[in-house]
């Protein structure tokens, strides 16, 4: 496509019009293969039919256009010429002709065409040489097609550096950044499709720009590909930056300016870190051992954690320190005997925060229990049974760690009967020692032929928030004769 367009003068409606010569109009005028066609002079809008060149128009649409031929000097002294200009709108709906008045001319003249041009259409033209009686045979025919619809204005984006307000920058200044640039040719108003002689579109040419000013002559430019898109690409200073972008269009239409107003920080803060920390349970038995399991994921440079325990009541303590494995794991164990907080803590680097993961898991609290005065003991299936007269007493001793003074201990006492257990008794509260120590003793005159088991609960007050409740295990005896 040829998209030269200096040659073409355009003026708005009122214009003055040259009136044309009675023999302009007139049928059968002849035509005198002597006299000289006019020439065309170089930057004339004239292009070819079938890549005519592109001119833009005003608004309101001008009424008439000029078009400069050029005119031999006359062969003989005195001898005159016009020009005469030829017009045609492409769609066949309209016509006109256009000349100078007859004047020795020394190169060339500008002849205008009243013939109004509208958006969107394609023109056709050719020039003649009148002397007054004939023509001279007309040039070859000239194409111009004409845009007058601005692009739209551009969009412009930019993830490492979003528009003021809309997001936080991914880069820091001397940093390289893309910009992504798109727009879209505007077609005249009723067209759907470019196309038709009535319906054409220079299309989407290239982008001028401008950082921190809008451009002007001389700008920057960008070259726009077949979908109307660009990049711009470079490193930036510290600060709050404006992009400025205007798309135009192969007949030279500027769209409206887009403004991107964006912040380059002098450097980003530390990105951040992605820390977990896993245990295998909740909860614990007393002394049970956890498993940890912290995980980092990518940083920088340094891979290294620390794990930490603090039980209830307690300090904290390095539990393990080191390089995370190749899956970015760090693994340790603890035996845990009270509530328990770990923590997980990575010291950060130049480009990952600092950061700590926690867990705290719960433990239950030991029940032991010592059950005296049998005489001998027996089995019943597997289980075994201490054997006590039915004169005797049983006695079950009991400790709880961690040591829980004054806290509660119950006893539960059950008899074998009809195939299962079931409960006789369950105690009240009996206050551990300052020992965390208790103890309670049964009678055994009334269960001779009979097996019971006894066990002990440990029932913690709202004030021992280091521990679970838990239930001893079960101590079996049989009474005899």
């Amino acid at each position: 496509m040829n998209r030269r367009r200096n040659g073409l003068v355009l003026l708005l409606a009122g214009a003055l019009v040259t009136a044309l010569p009675a023999v302009a109009a007139a049928d059968g005028t002849p035509v005198d293969p002597a006299l000289p066609t006019p020439t065309v002079p170089a930057g004339t809008s004239c292009g070819s039919q079938g890549s005519p060149v592109w001119e833009t128009v005003s608004t309101p649409p001008p009424t008439g256009f000029y078009e400069t031929i050029g005119i031999p000097r006359p062969t003989v002294n005195g001898v005159s010429y016009q020009g005469v200009v030829h017009a045609w709108d492409a769609d066949g709906g309209q016509s006109a002709d256009g000349s100078v008045d007859r004047v020795p001319v020394v190169s060339s003249q500008s002849v205008y065409v009243p013939l109004p041009l509208t958006d969107g259409h394609t023109y056709g033209w050719d020039a003649s040489t009148y002397d007054g009686t004939a023509y001279s045979n007309p040039t070859d025919p000239c194409y111009f097609r004409v845009d007058g619809s601005a692009p739209a204005m551009p969009t412009v984006t930019n993830p490492d550096f979003p528009r003021v307000g809309t997001g936080t920058p991914k880069k820091a200044a001397g940093q390289p950044t893309t910009f992504s640039i798109s727009s879209a040719e505007s077609l005249p108003a009723g067209c759907a499709a470019a196309g038709t002689p009535d319906c054409a579109a220079s299309g989407l040419d290239h982008f001028v720009y401008g950082l921190d000013q809008e451009p002007g002559n001389g700008a920057a430019q960008l070259p726009a590909d077949a979908a109307g898109r660009a990049s711009l690409t470079g490193a930036l200073s510290w600060g709050v930056h404006t992009l400025y972008v205007q798309a135009v269009d192969a007949a030279g239409n500027h769209s409206p300016t887009a403004a991107y107003t964006f912040s380059v920080p002098y450097q980003l803060p530390p990105a951040a870190t992605d820390l977990t920390l896993a245990t295998n349970a909740s909860s614990y038995d007393y002394g049970a051992t956890a498993k940890l399991t912290a995980h980092l994921g990518p940083t920088d440079a340094d891979r290294t954690l620390s794990l930490y325990a603090q039980p209830y009541d307690g300090k904290k303590t390095l539990v393990a320190t080191g390089q995370v494995d190749a899956n970015g794991d760090l693994k340790a164990t603890y035996k845990v005997i009270r509530k328990t907080t770990f923590t997980a803590e990575f010291a950060g680097d130049d480009h990952n925060a600092p950061a700590t993961a926690a867990r705290t898991v719960t433990a239950r609290a030991r029940v032991a229990e010592s059950l005296t005065g049998s005489y001998t003991t027996t089995h019943y299936g597997s289980t075994l049974y201490r054997v006590y007269h039915h004169t005797a007493k049983a006695k079950l001793d009991v400790t709880v760690a961690p040591a829980k003074p004054s806290q509660c201990v119950r006893f539960q006492i059950q008899r074998y009967t009809s195939g299962a257990w079931h409960t006789e008794s369950t105690s009240a509260c009996h206050a551990l020692t300052s020992r965390s120590t208790t103890a309670t003793s049964v009678t055994l005159t009334r269960s001779t032929g009979s097996r019971f088991r006894i066990r002990a609960e440990y029932v913690p007050s709202g004030q021992d928030t280091g521990n679970l409740g838990t239930w001893g295990a079960c101590q079996y005896y049989a009474v005899r004769q």
